[in-house]
């Protein structure tokens, strides 16, 4: 599978799920995570994502999700991608049978933590370090341009249509992952903002000189 270049995330609706594939988004994303005002069931996964092309990335977002509960986990999401968010041991995790997106914390412990993680996952979120995801915020430009220079990694943190092209020209990183700032409320995205994001998104990372080679098995 190509590695996504544009995600959508935080999907709790399956219109939305259908309006972030039609506007040219390469990966769809939920969560699972009780504290999450957008985590949705492992089952209810299953239901959104049943119709999504096998060429676009269906993405489980999960926290401290252990190696002994992700069977389990994948059998009844069915989703194709997995996104790490947590205190998780790369070693653990290298046997896993769908690719792994790992997510990195933007702060001065992020490059320790993808250097583990490096050969076992497909690609790296760097994200604020504040909260697992979702928390609208913007991460430091300049550490995370360090960051995208060492592996695949889509850029996250309070992305939307209205900053996405300068935080691409900043960080130049392999793709982007949006989710708050394309909301009306917690869990349901407004088509007008997803379109705008991908549109801007497209032209951004068309522009950026970032690498597109990435694939994982």
């Amino acid at each position: 599978m190509n590695l996504p270049r544009i995600k959508i995330c935080g999907l709790t609706r399956i219109e939305d799920v259908h309006i972030a594939i039609a506007a040219g988004a390469e990966a769809v994303g939920s969560v699972h995570y009780a504290t999450s005002p957008r985590s949705v069931e492992s089952s209810a996964m299953a239901s959104l994502f049943d119709e999504v092309p096998e060429e676009i990335w269906t993405g489980g977002v999960v926290v401290d999700l252990t190696p002994d509960q992700v069977d389990d986990f994948l059998a009844a999401s069915r989703v194709r991608a997995l996104q790490l968010c947590g205190a998780q041991q790369a070693e653990a995790w290298a046997d896993v049978s769908v690719p792994l997106l790992r997510r990195i914390s933007v702060d001065e412990a992020g490059a320790t933590d993808l250097e583990a993680w490096k050969g076992i996952a497909a690609g790296f979120v760097l994200d604020h370090p504040k909260v697992p995801g979702g928390s609208g915020q913007t991460v430091n430009f300049a550490l995370a341009a360090e960051l995208a220079k060492q592996a695949p990694c889509l850029l996250a943190g309070g992305l939307s249509a209205d900053n996405t092209l300068e935080a691409v020209d900043a960080v130049r990183p392999y793709g982007v992952d949006a989710s708050s700032r394309l909301e009306q409320i917690p869990g349901r995205k407004s088509p007008a903002e997803i379109y705008s994001f991908v549109q801007v998104a497209q032209a951004a990372l068309g522009s950026s000189g970032s690498s597109s080679l990435a694939t994982t098995d």
